[in-house]
């Protein structure tokens, strides 16, 4: 908020002479302080409606692959911007009991993590496996700097960024803590692993379930 307001006093100023391109470098600098409040007021919003228990989800079956699908497209071109080969299975049948617009707001919450925190010309590889009988796992795997097992303990703290406030990449430090009381709401569970300097891997656990149409 003070970066807004300080750059449309500057605009606003007769006595600050700027030139049309420092005009538009200062509009710029407006509209990404802006999109980072506007997201930190959803976030935070989010955050009250969770833990006052006001989010009401629709379990459903509800189509993996097609909703990786969608997300696929919504995070490349960040991605593209640095290089980072994003990674999705090629085929996947698997229908979860999940509530579909939470299930795309996790997922898309993964992975904008990873290729946030990601080095330039990584990778975010998304896999499935099934250990445990009638879940599905979806893990979310980055090539970044990786995590400390002190960070780690407090990876899921709201406001906590783990140092990453100097980095230049914007945060919150509420997103994985949404996103994990989302994932447990919907009967599912949350973890991840990392290693310093190799990168880390989120994943989480849904039950499986069968479209509608068997089912009926």
């Amino acid at each position: 908020l003070n970066a807004i307001l300080g750059f449309a006093q500057i605009l606003t100023s007769d006595a600050l002479p700027s030139t049309i391109p420092q005009k538009k470098e200062f509009a710029g600098h407006i509209l990404k302080s802006g999109r980072h409040l506007l997201t930190l007021i959803n976030e935070i919003l989010d955050l009250a409606k969770v833990e006052a228990g006001a989010v009401n989800l629709s379990l459903e079956p509800v189509a993996l692959g097609d909703v990786l699908g969608e997300c696929l497209p919504m995070i490349e071109p960040a991605a593209n911007q640095r290089g980072i080969r994003v990674l999705f299975p090629e085929a996947c049948e698997t229908v979860v009991e999940a509530d579909r617009t939470r299930l795309k707001q996790v997922l898309l919450n993964l992975l904008s993590n990873a290729v946030k925190y990601n080095r330039d010309a990584g990778a975010v590889v998304v896999d499935m496996s099934y250990d445990s009988p009638g879940r599905v796992r979806v893990s979310v795997q980055d090539t970044g700097l990786g995590l400390r097992p002190d960070q780690l303990e407090l990876l899921f703290q709201p406001f906590n960024r783990l140092g990453q406030e100097n980095s230049g990449q914007e945060g919150t430090g509420i997103g994985l803590v949404v996103t994990r009381r989302l994932v447990e709401l919907m009967n599912g569970t949350i973890g991840v692993s990392s290693q310093v300097g190799a990168g880390s891997v989120f994943w989480i656990e849904l039950p499986v379930t069968v479209p509608h149409s068997l089912a009926q």
